[in-house]
């Protein structure tokens, strides 16, 4: 019958697709020793297999750093677990990734121990990058940020557009250790970019950039003319100052922080605010949950004169939300009176709402854009949007922290319905 044939057909066709990929896009290499890596990006880098994929190991680098400089290229572990395939500086190697190419992805992966940036974005003195894509990465003890982006020299190319997304970012008591032996300071931090513009921030878990002697970086920090910057859905634990857009006066324009749940237990020793604005125009700050452990007084600040245009909305916390040095902001429906009996688990950074809490369910303001929440339910779940960063449902959240999910599919496995 011809609808017995056309399902026939289209069951050899998917299977055809499984075993025989198509085009350049599918070809790869794959890699088990550190010289393989070596040779397949610098072949990748000349014109070769584009796709990199790493068997489970530990990769040793000892002073060997990765360049890419085309675009276009992929590199991520075999089997998408990030645990199973670990490349380790050990604190010889610089940059483990420097990225000078668009469209490149470093997905799958554990990267530590890196002694400046585990990954490093440049933009070159004749091109922009553009489209990189970091995901699913677990970046631990880099001796300074663990992401930075920066543009060329002159600052006329930039490095844009990119999206970090589900890695896991932290600074542990070794790493910490290091840090502080090698700069008598704490300059280390999660993801620092300058004059970036349109990057997308959002499923990570960030933590531990905290320093007893001095204060860190931030969990998430755009400056330098960045703009237009989204950063969404994160978890910020323990780090001194948690996310901002702008430094004094080289700041930041438009932008978006949303839906992020950040906690800070007892000062280490010097602690800051959850949220700062400084020179930040045209930003809007909604739903987010912010609770600390520690004394510093505000957990949202935003900041002088050039910080106008600004919307703070829905923001539930525990500390105040200040104008400083003069900046204006649109304040609505925000809580600055949060308690730890509303969360349920406050001291391992779970700011879910443990029940629906009086004037915070259903109790925030509309907010244009404004469509799902930390766990990515919809909003609103009620006659209203609930403040903070947890729209209240009776169903019990997901596990916490957030885990790794699998890697991206291939497109075909994609076309034939499976999933995660």
């Amino acid at each position: 019958m011809p609808g017995n044939r056309d399902t026939t057909l289209f069951l050899f066709l998917a299977a055809l697709l499984l075993l025989c990929p198509l085009g350049a896009a599918r070809a790869a290499v794959t890699v088990s020793t550190v010289s393989g890596l070596e040779q397949a990006i610098g072949q990748a880098n000349r014109g070769g297999d584009p796709t990199i994929l790493l068997r489970e190991g530990t990769y040793a680098l000892n002073g060997v750093y990765l360049r890419i400089t085309r675009a276009g290229i992929t590199v991520r572990s075999a089997n998408g677990d990030r645990e199973k395939v670990v490349l380790d500086g050990n604190y010889q190697t610089t940059e483990i990734f420097q990225i000078v190419a668009s469209d490149v992805t470093i997905a799958d992966l554990t990267l530590k121990r890196a002694r400046d940036h585990p990954i490093h974005l440049i933009a070159t003195a004749d091109h922009d990058v553009r489209g990189v894509v970091i995901d699913n990465v677990h970046i631990l003890d880099p001796g300074q940020q663990a992401i930075k982006i920066n543009p060329d020299s002159s600052r006329s190319h930039t490095v844009d557009l990119g999206t970090v997304r589900r890695c896991r970012i932290e600074l542990t008591d070794a790493g910490r250790a290091f840090v502080w032996n090698r700069n008598g300071s704490c300059y280390t931090g999660g993801v620092d970019a300058h004059q970036a513009t349109g990057w997308t921030i959002e499923d990570n878990v960030i933590s531990g950039f905290w320093c007893s002697g001095g204060l860190a970086e931030h969990g998430v920090h755009f400056w330098s003319d960045s703009r237009d910057t989204l950063v969404q859905r994160n978890l910020i634990i323990d780090c001194d100052r948690g996310i901002g857009f702008g430094l004094g006066t080289s700041g930041h324009h438009g932008g978006i922080i949303r839906n992020n749940m950040i906690y800070h237990p007892q000062d280490h020793g010097v602690s800051d605010v959850g949220i700062g604005l400084e020179s930040a125009p045209g930003a809007l700050v909604c739903n987010n949950t912010i609770f600390f452990d520690h004394s510093y007084p505000n957990a949202i600040e935003y900041r002088f004169t050039a910080t106008t245009d600004v919307l703070i909305a829905n923001n539930l916390t525990n500390r105040a939300i200040t104008s400083r040095n003069n900046a204006t902001a649109d304040l609505r429906a925000n809580r600055t009176d949060a308690q730890p009996s509303w969360f349920v688990d406050p001291a391992a950074g779970n700011l879910h709402l443990a029940w629906p809490v009086p004037g915070v369910v259903d109790s925030g303001v509309a907010v244009s854009g404004l469509a799902d929440d930390f766990d990515r339910n919809s909003r609103p779940q009620g006659v209203g949007t609930d403040i903070g960063a947890d729209e209240y449902t009776s169903t019990p959240p997901p596990p916490f922290p957030p885990p790794a999910t699998g890697r991206t599919l291939p497109f075909t496995l994609l076309l034939l319905g499976n999933r995660p």
